[in-house]
């Protein structure tokens, strides 16, 4: 037997209320099995296993201005919740997870911070898995969320409302010096008709071991009279090791990113990272 506990202190820039609630957790640990308590640390759907070298569409988006359709998290990204799952080690296969949310914070569904405040939201869960399956080169996930719908609740005031649910699928391949990937994601979400189906495809080049470059395509399709064209993104990256200091450059022209034909955008970032 064994235990672990921790918090990460986090200040984006957009706070609201505490810095202290990402990454909160307490493990039990006994062999391969692992007990958790807290919230943003159990493995979920917040990932992609294609977006080449750098960051995805919705994360570059953010510079384009307006309302965009593309997906990171999926559902109502439960994780960010407080609650408790486990986690299952197969030796040579990967990790399963379940985790269970009993209120989830509507406040974390938008991607904003906690107030702690009392909630009208319902439960929530998510089970997923990560691994390759023993392959050599082959990392994969799969991840399905479901919050139950509102209705009867102090805040449930639609005519109807679905329950939220998500769904993250994942696979790349490493062969030598080329990486492939593709990723599945979609978001059924509370309002009726206005789901959103995306997918992402991704190739990587290592020129050099410390040299490499990528292409990313993804497209995403919201259903919905007002969205009638799909939203999508062609994406170069290039990424280059300094050893502890890593640079990063990405383009991405992004097309009718809104869900409108005509919206559009050309961005560019720039990063450089490093580990300690």
């Amino acid at each position: 037997m064994d235990y672990a506990a921790g918090f990460s202190l986090e200040n984006d820039g957009a706070q609201t209320g505490t810095i202290f609630n990402e990454n909160v957790y307490i493990d039990f640990i006994a062999g391969n099995t692992t007990f958790t308590v807290g919230a943003d640390h159990i493995q979920n759907s917040d990932r992609t296993l294609a977006s080449g070298i750098g960051m995805e569409a919705k994360d570059l988006i953010a510079g384009a201005g307006g309302t965009d359709i593309f997906i990171t998290d999926v559902g109502s990204n439960v994780a960010q919740s407080y609650g408790f799952g486990v986690t299952q080690t197969i030796p040579g296969i990967g990790k399963l997870s379940a985790l269970y949310v009993p209120t989830e914070d509507a406040q974390a569904a938008t991607g904003t911070d906690k107030n702690f405040v009392e909630s009208n939201e319902e439960s929530a869960y998510e089970i997923g898995f990560v691994g390759d399956f023993g392959v050599k080169g082959l990392s994969a996930h799969a991840f399905k969320s479901v919050k139950g719908a509102t209705t009867g609740s102090k805040a449930h005031v639609a005519a109807s409302v679905n329950d939220v649910e998500g769904t993250n699928l994942g696979a790349s391949y490493n062969f030598g010096q080329v990486t492939v990937a593709y990723n599945y994601k979609k978001e059924g979400v509370a309002t009726v008709s206005a789901d959103v189906k995306q997918d992402e495809f991704s190739a990587a080049y290592a020129v050099s071991p410390t040299l490499s470059i990528s292409a990313n395509y993804t497209k995403a399709d919201k259903d919905g009279a007002s969205f009638a064209a799909d939203a999508k993104a062609k994406t170069l990256g290039i990424g280059y090791s300094l050893g502890p200091v890593a640079l990063i450059a990405q383009y991405s022209k992004l097309e009718n990113y809104t869900g409108t034909s005509g919206d559009d955008a050309d961005v560019i970032y720039l990063a450089a990272r490093t580990s300690f």
